[in-house]
């Protein structure tokens, strides 16, 4: 194996380190206060975690992949403008420099960096591409969902719509993954699908509980 390939699944083994890392923080905070939570620090992990991911799906030449990350990084670095906005009480710098910023280093690095990078083939295979797209569409709209939640609200929040795309989404891109071998994607959904259905079964079993404990 050639440093940059080795290089290269570092780095998206990172990027999945980082996005279950993020869950895993909300899913211990969530267990200990039997209700689903999200902490600031899930949206630190997400921004680094989109960054690595995008330039190594840029690498790998997967626009399946690259496209939710792309959108995912914007809506990641939102949220954190929301929640910067409630904790200073005025309006922090713009999430567009951080994001234009980001954006570019991934698709310079992921385009150019190892041997022969640039003439890498574009993965397309017919109908997994398809079927990754609808998935991947389904999985960044969870967050498109959330961003207009919090855009209403004008504050971060997170609807329990988010986890249902969330485990749709998840689903169809680890068949993807597996259709295209790739192990990063398939770790990261594997992990990703067991906290979405906990999250789930948390605020199901909070509704229970306000509706048993609400007076007739």
């Amino acid at each position: 194996m050639h440093w940059s390939e080795f290089l290269w699944l570092t780095a998206g083994f990172g990027a999945q380190a980082c996005f279950s890392a993020r869950f895993l923080l909300q899913w211990l905070l969530s267990e200990r206060a039997r209700r689903s939570l999200m902490p600031i620090h899930f949206w630190y992990f997400s921004v680094a975690g989109a960054a690595l991911l995008l330039a190594y799906a840029v690498h790998q030449r997967d626009p399946v992949i690259s496209t939710g990350q792309l959108i995912g990084l914007g809506i990641y670095l939102r949220n954190l403008q929301f929640i910067r906005r409630e904790q200073i009480g005025a309006k922090p710098l713009s999430w567009y420099w951080p994001w234009a910023g980001l954006t570019l280093l991934a698709l310079i690095s992921g385009y150019h960096l190892g041997p022969d990078s640039a003439a890498r083939p574009l993965v397309l295979d017919g109908f997994w591409t398809v079927w990754g797209f609808v998935g991947q569409i389904l999985f960044t709209g969870r967050f498109l969902v959330q961003w207009v939640y919090s855009e209403r609200a004008r504050r971060s929040v997170m609807p329990t719509a988010f986890w249902y795309l969330s485990i749709t989404g998840g689903v169809m891109l680890l068949s993807y993954a597996i259709a295209v071998m790739d192990p990063v994607i398939i770790l990261g959904q594997l992990f990703g699908v067991i906290v979405y259905s906990r999250n789930l079964m948390l605020i199901r079993s909070g509704k229970l509980q306000t509706r048993e404990t609400s007076p007739l």
